[in-house]
C-alpha cells in the first residue's frame, strides 16, 4: 500500500513507539560521553557502529518533517503554522532552561550563590529559550568527565528552527504542495549543502563524530517530501529493509551521509506506519520531547553525584527512570496545557478542517519539539 492508503486504514501506533525509542537512544548514546568524557564515545562514531548511532538524529528530523507537514497541510496558513510550532517548542524548553538555571545550578554550583547569579554565564543561559544555545552555567559540573556542559542536547534546537523556517519559506513561495517543484528543491538543497562543505574542505566527514547539522535539515526536507508525495510512495517490508541496509552502508562512508536522508526517511516512515499493540503509557502523552530536554542534565547530575560509579550502564540505570518522570511532568504540567492554546492560533479554517476526518489522526501529528 501507499503511505496515503496506510493512513486511510486508521491510526498507526508505530510513530508513538518510534518517538520515544529515538529519544531514549539519544540518552543511551550520551551515557558514554557523560561517564568517560568525549573521548569515551569516539568508538560509537567509528565504522561499523557509526551506521547505527548516526541514524538516530536524522531519523528524528525525518520524522519531524513528515509529521509537521501534516500539520501544515491541515492549517494551510503560515502564521498559524508557526504559532502552533512555537506552542509545541517554546513552553517546555523555557521551563527546562529555567529549572536548570534556578534549581540545578544553585544546588550543584561550586560558587557562592551571589557569584553564581552575577556571573554572565547565568543570564546568558536563558538565551537557550530563543534558540541561541548556551551550554554552561557558572561553576557547574566542573569535575565531570564531560566538562561542565549542562545540556549538550540543545545543539539541535537551532537546526529545528531552521527546518521550520525552510518549510515556511517553501510554503510562502508555493513549493510545498507542488511535488515536482519540491523534489527539485530537495535535490538542490542536497547539492548546495555538499557543495558548500566541499568548498570548505569539510565534505569528507571524519569518522569519529556526529553528523553535520545541515544533514539534519536535509533529513527534515526528505520527510516533508515523503508526506507530500504520500499518494505515490509504496511502503513494503522488503523496501524498508533494503533502505535500512543502504542507510547503514552510507552512514559508514565518508561522503555518502550527505545523501543518506532518502533511505533514512523511508525507513523512519515505514516504521512509523506499523501497528504494534497500543501501550497505555504511550497513549497517555507524548513524552519524547521531555526525554530529549531533561536527559543530559539528569545524566550529568548522576555523574556528579556518583563519581565512583561512572559507567555507562550505571548512568542509564539511574538517569533513564528520572528522565522519564521529568518527561511525564513536562507533558502533563506544561506541554499539553500549552497545546490547549491551539484554538486561539488555529482560526476558523483550521478548526473546520480538524472537524472532518483528518488524513493523519490528531495524536499522530503531535510532534515533539525538534521532531523528537
Amino acid at each position: 500500500m501507499s503511505i496515503e492508503e496506510r493512513f486511510a486504514n486508521g491510526y498507526t501506533t508505530g510513530f508513538d513507539y518510534l518517538r520515544v525509542l529515538l529519544a531514549v537512544a539519544v540518552l543511551c548514546i550520551h551515557s558514554f560521553a557523560v561517564s568517560y568524557g568525549k573521548e569515551g564515545e569516539v568508538f560509537l562514531f567509528e565504522p561499523p557502529l557509526r551506521g547505527l548511532i548516526t541514524f538516530v538524529l536524522p531519523a528524528f528530523f525525518a520524522l519531524s518533517g513528515f509529521l509537521v507537514s501534516a500539520s501544515l497541510s491541515r492549517t494551510r496558513n503560515v502564521a498559524r503554522f508557526l504559532g502552533l510550532r512555537a506552542l509545541r517548542l517554546i513552553p517546555a524548553l523555557a521551563v527546562e532552561v529555567t529549572l536548570c538555571a534556578l534549581l540545578l545550578g544553585p544546588v550543584f554550583t561550586t560558587l557562592p550563590l551571589a557569584s553564581y547569579v552575577a556571573d554572565p554565564e547565568f543570564s546568558s543561559y536563558f538565551l537557550n529559550i530563543v534558540g541561541h544555545v548556551q551550554y554552561l552555567l557558572p561553576g557547574l559540573f566542573r569535575d565531570n568527565p564531560y566538562y561542565h556542559a549542562v545540556n549538550v542536547s540543545l545543539w539541535t534546537i537551532p537546526y529545528e528552527l531552521e527546518c521550520y523556517m525552510a518549510l515556511t519559506v517553501l510554503a510562502v513561495i508555493g513549493v510545498v504542495f507542488r511535488p515536482v517543484l519540491l523534489i527539485g528543491v530537495v535535490v538542490l538543497a542536497h547539492l548546495a549543502v555538499i557543495g558548500r562543505d566541499l568548498q570548505r574542505g569539510a565534505a569528507e566527514l571524519p569518522m569519529d563524530g556526529a553528523l553535520p547539522g545541515r544533514i539534519l535539515l536535509l533529513s527534515f526536507l526528505v520527510g516533508v517530501l515523503l508526506f507530500i508525495c504520500r499518494e505515490h510512495i509504496k511502503v513494503t517490508a522488503p523496501r524498508a529493509i533494503a533502505a535500512a541496509v543502504v542507510s547503514f552502508l552510507m552512514l559508514n562512508l565518508p561522503y555518502a551521509p550527505y545523501f543518506a536522508a532518502f533511505p533514512i526517511a523511508y525507513v523512519t516512515v515505514a516504521i512509523g506506519l506499523t501497528r504494534p499493540p497500543k501501550h497505555s503509557f504511550l497513549a497517555s502523552g507524548d513524552y519524547s520531547y521531555g526525554i530529549y530536554l531533561y536527559a543530559f542534565p539528569v545524566q550529568q547530575t548522576v555523574a556528579h553525584l556518583f563519581p565512583q560509579h561512572r559507567e555507562w550502564y550505571f548512568n542509564i540505570a539511574l538517569a533513564l527512570p528520572v528522565t522519564i518522570l521529568l518527561a511525564v511532568f513536562s507533558w502533563h504540567a506544561i506541554e499539553k496545557h500549552a497545546l490547549k492554546l491551539r484554538s486561539f492560533v488555529a482560526g476558523k479554517s483550521d478548526r473546520a478542517a480538524t472537524a472532518k476526518p483528518p488524513i493523519v489522526a490528531q495524536r499522530q501529528v503531535r510532534v515533539a519539539g525538534n521532531g523528537r
